[in-house]
């Protein structure tokens, strides 16, 4: 007898582990849309309400919700031809509905209608007040009939677009539009009332002088925070009410404003070298400016070459095992400005490893060892990869921020080198640098 049954029992293991080996793979729901987002959207009469009566069903990328509390009981959908706003009577949409996921809508009894111009999707129409009738939320008790959720981690990005271009096609869509800035008179409000739970317009403009609101919820976790004083882009959900544009952010990683305002004349010159001023071919540094030698005894140059002065520094025929120098500017005053960029250009020739960089200090006190100051070094594209020969052309660092920086600053150039007797263990790099300047607003 257990002869004949524990073969069976192991058969019967078998058979179980194999089916649990090979699950079957998860390709998302068993649904597809029927309808776009755009044609949903074109069902609609401005000023009306409109009951979906047949069996279509939208798909679409999350692409805003309650996170931040700035999209109160909403989840935003766009899918590639347009964007919907979905209201739903719940809080912590975003546990569920998270940016980035794909969700499908079956919209059989969910109702269109309109806010002040706004295009919504909802579960019914509020007609207890009869000249302001308003869709309301889909009940949280039907979410799961209508609401059908797919996959995570869809990247959409969102769509470039001037103030000037902002139409009733991009609603409820992710925007981008660059090159703005907040209002003077806006700049340094809080987004929204956070004390009174009141929402706020901020005014966003472009350099060209048009303008778009930046609506916030006082309720949103951000509304207590100041508002940027540069320029730069704006990310957002296109919104109208009545003939107001409006722009509303997820959160403030959606502003980045780090650049000089607009107007020529908020563009403070706060420091520039171009080294014209010291004689050519000579060790004495720029007004103002002082070179150090921390080891090696090599110190910076000012050079001429057809016409234009520049400083230059390299540890070629030094001799020396370790060769660290340093240009230090003047001290520059950030106190009275904003968003402070710092530029300059440099060359490199004859690469073979020694380093160039540009350093920032708040508590440097002007003595001959800066090194013995605490400083910060900076991002910024240095010439590099000159192997035979000096370059032909300048490389520009870029426009680096100091807009962290309060108080007053110094800038320092710092390189390092070497000169041994041991050809493979020298690092004698020639950079040259030019056009230095801090700008503000």
């Amino acid at each position: 007898m257990p002869l004949i049954v524990f073969p069976a029992i192991l058969l019967s293991a078998a058979t179980c582990r194999k089916s649990m080996d090979a699950p079957p793979a998860y390709n998302g729901p068993q649904i597809s849309a029927n309808l776009s987002v755009r044609q949903l959207r074109n069902m609609h009469f401005t000023g009306g309400f409109e009951k979906i009566m047949a069996e279509y069903v939208i798909s679409g990328i999350v692409v805003a919700n309650d996170s931040s509390d700035n999209f109160y009981k909403t989840i935003v959908l766009q899918d590639s031809t347009a964007g919907i706003t979905i209201r739903l009577d719940g809080t912590g949409l975003y546990g569920s509905y998270p940016v980035g996921r794909q969700l499908f809508i079956r919209l059989k009894d969910l109702w269109l209608g309109d806010y002040a111009g706004m295009i919504q999707l909802g579960g019914g129409v509020d007609r207890s007040d009869p000249q302001y009738p308003e869709v309301i939320p889909i009940p949280q008790p039907l979410f799961s009939r209508h609401i059908v959720a797919g996959t995570f981690h869809h990247l959409l990005h969102p769509i470039p677009t001037t103030i000037e271009q902002l139409n009733d096609s991009l609603q409820s869509c992710l925007v981008c539009i660059s090159d703005v800035e907040i209002q003077a008179s806006d700049t340094g409000k809080t987004y929204a009332d956070v004390w009174n739970r009141l929402s706020a317009n901020r005014t966003v403009i472009s350099c060209s002088g048009t303008r778009v609101s930046l609506r916030t919820s006082g309720f949103a976790g951000f509304a207590g925070l100041r508002t940027p004083r540069g320029n730069g882009a704006v990310t957002g959900i296109y919104s109208v009410f009545r003939n107001e544009k409006q722009l509303m952010i997820r959160d403030t990683s959606d502003i980045r404003m780090g650049g000089l305002r607009c107007a020529a004349s908020g563009i403070k010159l706060l420091m520039t070298e171009d080294f014209e001023s010291p004689p050519a071919d000579s060790l004495s540094p720029a007004r103002g400016w002082k070179s150090f030698s921390e080891a090696g005894d090599v110190v910076y140059r000012n050079k001429t070459t057809q016409g234009n002065r520049y400083a230059e520094i390299s540890a070629f025929a030094s001799g020396q095992n370790t060769v660290i120098s340093w240009l230090v500017s003047p001290p520059v005053d950030l106190s009275g400005s904003a968003n402070e960029q710092l530029s300059f250009i440099t060359k490199d020739g004859f690469d073979n490893g020694a380093t160039l960089q540009v350093l920032v200090s708040t508590g440097y006190d002007g003595s001959n060892t800066p090194w013995k100051a605490k400083w910060i070094p900076l991002k910024a594209l240095i010439a590099k990869g000159s192997l035979n020969s000096l370059a032909t052309s300048w490389v520009a660092s870029g426009n680096i921020s100091l807009d962290s920086y309060k108080g007053t600053v110094c800038i320092a150039f710092r390189y390092e080198g070497a000169d041994p007797s041991k050809i493979f263990d020298r690092r004698t790099t020639t950079f040259q640098m030019d056009n230095i300047r801090i700008l503000g607003n």
